[in-house]
């Protein structure tokens, strides 16, 4: 077993774009969600992420209402088409590149995104890396709810989760390596024995100058 881990951030990391917005908007072009508030709840998402500030279950609660009548059966039978058309064109070349090279050199991927755990699982499965971790929903009656179960995958609870997956794969690996864009993964940086930046933000890229982390830029 490898005494490497590879731990990816996916939004703007893996791909070109936030795959909880784009799935939003998939379901508004598929008129699955007809209200405009879902879209504007997305945007105000993004800019509340950004900031930093962001209420992971407010947003939830709200965004999830959509979905609450429809059986997580269908639910998937959307996701592999949004996958296959909205997401996979979006995968970073370099990022393609770099998990092969992992692959090959048999060092365990995990995926962990503060997007909602069906949509990240997929997402990875599309990607061949076979260990993913989102924010897990409390399921009703075969229908997501938006209430959050566990710790959500979010800022500092990425490492826990983390954590938490390592200990039950009775796994202590010597050196992780953690790819991000965001400095609300800062914990999960600080966590990890080196960090790759990706197009980061301005609070990260500064971050990265003053500790001296790996900094890259991947175009699509």
């Amino acid at each position: 077993m490898s005494k490497k881990i590879a731990v990816f951030d996916l939004d703007e990391t893996l791909i070109c774009g936030d795959s909880g917005r784009l799935w939003t908007k998939y379901l508004w072009e598929k008129r699955i969600i007809t209200d405009p508030r879902f879209i504007e709840a997305d945007k105000k998402m993004i800019s509340d992420y950004c900031a930093g500030k962001l209420d992971m279950q407010e947003y939830l609660a709200f965004s999830l209402q959509a979905l609450k009548q429809i059986p997580s059966e269908q639910i998937d039978i959307w996701l592999t088409d949004f996958v296959e058309t909205k997401i996979k064109p979006l995968l970073y070349p370099a990022a393609k590149k770099q998990l092969e090279i992992y692959r090959q050199r048999n060092v365990p991927i995990i995926i962990i995104s503060a997007t909602v755990s069906f949509v990240v699982k997929k997402i990875a499965a599309a990607f061949d890396v076979q260990t993913a971790m989102g924010i897990d929903m409390v399921m009703k009656e075969g229908c997501y709810t938006g209430d959050i179960q566990g710790v959500p995958t979010f800022r500092e609870g990425k490492v826990a989760r983390l954590q938490q997956w390592l200990a039950e794969q009775q796994l202590s690996p010597e050196h992780i390596e953690f790819y991000t864009d965001s400095i609300n993964d800062l914990p999960m940086c600080l966590f990890a024995n080196e960090v790759f930046t990706i197009n980061a933000d301005k609070k990260l890229q500064s971050e990265a100058e003053i500790r001296g982390w790996n900094q890259l830029n991947w175009l699509l």
